[in-house]
């Protein structure tokens, strides 16, 4: 949309480079771009397509996944928003005025950048919304020229930050959304920050080992990603016999945007963790106790579930509070236990299977009674909630660390933490459990009464009975899921 605004009608939104929609964006066409369909003769490009002409001293860059962003090297801004657009400068200019005035005079403003984005989505009365924030390239981090709440100063930005306890702690969240601006924008610097590097290959090594030697390592990476991780960093850059000065920016380009990826999601975790604070968390099972505590408040409802399941929720529960201790997802972790649910609940689906077969036997010869209608039901609801819980959890949901801890996030109960959560997983097992219970009642019960008046009876019943299931356990132990 066409930017028209004077340069008094603007005002400035605090924002920070992880609130920026990146990857949620609309893929579509400019309708307002005229298109061709005639290609001229002896068409061809030396290297890369000329672009109309920007304003002047300003540049387009090309991000290595294919975004497009703009750099205006004398004022130090970096934008999303097209220069070209009317009334862009103007704001622009108003903008820059008014944050350079209020830059603190200590700083060093050449180590300084400016990131300015005329919002299309923040709507204001007769005002243009110019989201800002700077990056100090001395300290690695961000900060804003007036006092931000993070409350209220902008959407979304309490889910980045939280509530911090003192400036270092405030300063470990600013510098994992330095490196998410690296990340977002890495074309334009002239010099390769290689000290960077050399640290993030050492802190992978330090994770490496810890993972390895310690079962609650407290990095977001486990060994065999730190190895792969580690195999990128030790190939040598870009400058090769055969290779141009062009060739060699769009290689550090790309590598200064995937190495500040991992420091972002490093920072993130260090931020979480309290790292360099008073009594930070260094165990992933540190306070593991007095978590467990708070989820075991006294309630009859859960006590009742607990006994319906026969205890097997107890099991879940544990592993689901060690998993989620500290609100952090290790998806090295968390999706091994997904993946060992997901096969339970498909081998209780097929257990149900068999189930209604036998049951059906029994139908077949006559021996109807309160508890095979009881059997029926239970098998069936076994099957119908082993077949939601797969469906709700399926890989694609539940895919990344995000989607899991919201999911999680939405379904921990208020007083009783994960117990009810861990009843929900083991329900479909103790349904199909009581439903076998109900059956197997009944052939006993009607091997008895063909006991009295049918001894071949008595057999036949207890051969079909018997042998599929036989059979069935030798399968399952077979080509069943490890119980180790």
């Amino acid at each position: 949309m066409p930017v028209k605004c004077s340069p008094d009608a603007f005002t400035l939104v605090p924002t920070t480079s992880s609130l920026h929609p990146r990857y949620d964006g609309p893929v579509h066409r400019d309708d307002l771009v005229r298109h061709e369909t005639k290609i001229p003769a002896a068409t061809h490009f030396l290297r890369g397509v000329p672009a109309a002409a920007l304003p002047e001293g300003w540049t387009e860059l090309i991000h290595p996944e294919g975004s497009v962003y703009y750099v205006n090297d004398q004022h130090s801004i970096i934008s999303n928003t097209n220069p070209r657009l009317p009334g862009a400068l103007s704001t622009f200019t108003a903008a820059i005025s008014e944050i350079k005035a209020k830059i603190p005079p200590e700083s060093n403003s050449q180590a300084i950048e400016i990131y300015l984005n005329i919002s299309s989505y923040l709507k204001l009365p007769a005002k243009v919304c110019v989201e800002y924030y700077l990056v100090d390239y001395d300290n690695k981090t961000i900060f804003w020229i007036e006092e931000v709440d993070t409350r209220t100063a902008f959407a979304g930005a309490n889910v980045v930050f939280g509530q911090f306890e003192s400036m270092k702690h405030l300063r470990l969240a600013l510098e994992s959304e330095f490196w998410t601006h690296i990340e977002y924008y890495p074309c334009h610097q002239l010099s390769y920050d290689l000290r960077a590097e050399q640290e993030l290959a050492e802190v992978l090594r330090r994770d490496s080992v810890d993972d390895m030697t310690a079962p609650g390592a407290v990095s977001p990476y486990g060994a065999d990603e730190c190895a792969q991780y580690l195999k990128l960093i030790e190939q040598p850059h870009g400058d090769t016999f055969d290779s141009t000065e062009a060739d060699d920016h769009v290689a550090r380009s790309s590598r200064r945007s995937w190495t500040a990826r991992l420091w972002a999601s490093i920072c993130r975790i260090r931020h979480i963790n309290r790292y360099g604070l008073p009594n930070p968390r260094l165990d992933r099972l540190q306070g593991l106790d007095s978590y467990l505590q708070q989820q075991t408040r006294q309630s009859l409802v859960l006590a009742f579930g607990e006994a319906l399941c026969f205890g097997m929720s107890r099991k879940v529960f544990y592993k689901l509070t060690e998993l989620w201790n500290g609100r952090i997802v290790y998806q090295r972790h968390w999706q091994p236990f997904l993946e060992d649910q997901r096969s339970e609940w498909r081998w209780t689906v097929l257990g149900g299977l068999y189930l209604l077969f036998m049951n059906t036997v029994q139908v077949i010869y006559g021996t109807s009674t309160t508890l095979l209608v009881f059997s029926f039901s239970a098998t069936l609801a076994s099957s119908l909630m082993a077949g939601l819980m797969i469906q709700t959890h399926s890989k694609d949901r539940l895919k990344t660390a995000s989607d899991i801890s919201s999911y999680v996030s939405m379904t921990e109960n208020v007083h009783h933490g994960l117990r009810p959560l861990s009843i929900a997983y083991t329900l479909p097992k103790a349904s199909l459990t009581w439903a076998t219970f109900a059956s197997v009642m009944n052939v006993g019960h009607q091997c008895y009464l063909s006991l009295q008046d049918d001894i071949k009876q008595l057999y036949l019943v207890s051969a079909v009975a018997t042998l599929p299931i036989l059979l069935v356990l030798f399968v399952f132990c077979a080509f069943g899921p490890a119980t180790a």
